[in-house]
């Protein structure tokens, strides 16, 4: 994730807090994770909780968790629905042990199940599957770089468990509350946002953040065009009537389109940054990745750790990929790698190479 803003306010630390009437932010601790905490909302009724996204099945975020629910009169078997907004661990990690605890209904969107049931069945696939999409773009050494750091240590982010029901949109009552289910894919293909109209508050998930940009590039199994998706889905909720937002990574906000204007002007910045590397004669996402630089304290790729040079080249071929749909750079794909060009080469002729 590229931070593109800067807040003052420690939001991933300390109690339970209500964010607005009967909602609670729980923020879930990340070890090891420069996150740092995740959101979990709490909703609490007389026949059951709603709890939208559970952190990692990780004991101090469990531990974390379950003393929240206990201060807010909550208890992991009063849970009876958790809504994660996405695939990832931070996000649907606990859900299976809630389950386990209260037989709640555990929802997510329905163009994250592939990757979810990879993920939950055969890790090691899911793990090989990355490898080979960071092989496609150049970042072979990447891949010897995660393999190393993961040689004896656990998952951080524990098992992952499956979903009883798939969502695609429509709307989730609960309460008195009348909530909005809608897909904003991008940084992931099913991620869901809530949106409850009638008090204007948008759960927002990863999709729009304060401080950061949510991660758009590598998942598997490969296709499509994920900042396409993305751009198109930050433009769907732009205009919505909300009067606060509910991120799953910082504090509440209530600026929701001027946000959104920032995020996609990041974007547009980005997508000239990588047209120039390739100008410059960058080849493929990895070698585009190492001329640009990254967070907000414009650092070199050789100074990231590899988990984070895995996003930069993730998100470096996002955009290169909407740059060759867009027709502004040159695709092909050879011998399995994938390679971009300029439209024109030194000379001004059309760069050669079967397009795409």
């Amino acid at each position: 994730m590229s931070p593109v803003a800067a807040g003052s306010q420690d939001w991933s630390s300390g109690s339970p807090e209500e964010v607005a009437s009967g909602i609670f932010r729980i923020p879930l601790p990340l070890p090891g994770d420069g996150l740092k905490a995740v959101n979990a909302y709490l909703l609490r009724a007389v026949d059951g909780d709603l709890l939208i996204d559970c952190g990692w099945d990780h004991p101090a975020s469990w531990r974390v968790l379950a003393s929240a629910l206990n201060h807010l009169g909550s208890a992991p078997h009063l849970v009876r629905h958790v809504f994660a907004t996405h695939f990832h661990g931070d996000h649907l990690g606990a859900a299976g042990r809630i389950r386990e605890a209260s037989r709640a209904l555990v929802t997510l969107g329905l163009g994250d199940r592939e990757s979810a049931l990879i993920l939950a069945t055969d890790p090691e696939l899911a793990s090989s599957r990355t490898g080979e999409l960071l092989r496609r773009h150049g970042a072979a050494s990447v891949v010897e770089a995660l393999n190393l750091a993961a040689v004896g240590r656990p998952p951080r982010a524990g098992r992952t468990s499956l979903p009883d029901l798939f969502l695609t949109g429509g709307l989730l009552r609960f309460q008195d509350r009348e909530m909005e289910v809608l897909p904003t894919p991008g940084h992931t293909r099913g991620h869901l946002c809530l949106f409850d109209r009638s008090a204007g508050i948008l759960f927002a998930g990863d999709h729009v953040l304060p401080h950061i940009t949510p991660s758009i590039g590598v998942e598997f199994p490969d296709g499509g065009l994920p900042l396409r998706d993305f751009l198109g889905s930050l433009d769907a909720v732009r205009e919505l009537p909300a009067r606060l937002v509910l991120p799953a990574h910082g504090p509440a906000f209530a600026d929701l389109g001027g946000r959104v204007d920032q995020l996609l002007e990041h974007h547009r910045h980005r997508l000239r940054l990588c047209r120039e590397a390739v100008e410059a004669g960058a080849t493929n996402a990895m070698a585009v990745a190492q001329a640009l630089r990254w967070t907000r304290r414009e650092r070199r790729f050789a100074e990231l750790d590899a988990f984070n040079q895995m996003l930069a080249v993730g998100e470096s071929a996002a955009h290169l990929e909407l740059l060759a749909a867009r027709g502004e750079l040159l695709s092909r794909v050879a011998d399995d790698a994938v390679e971009f060009g300029p439209l024109e080469g030194p000379t001004g002729n059309p760069r050669g190479g079967d397009s795409r």
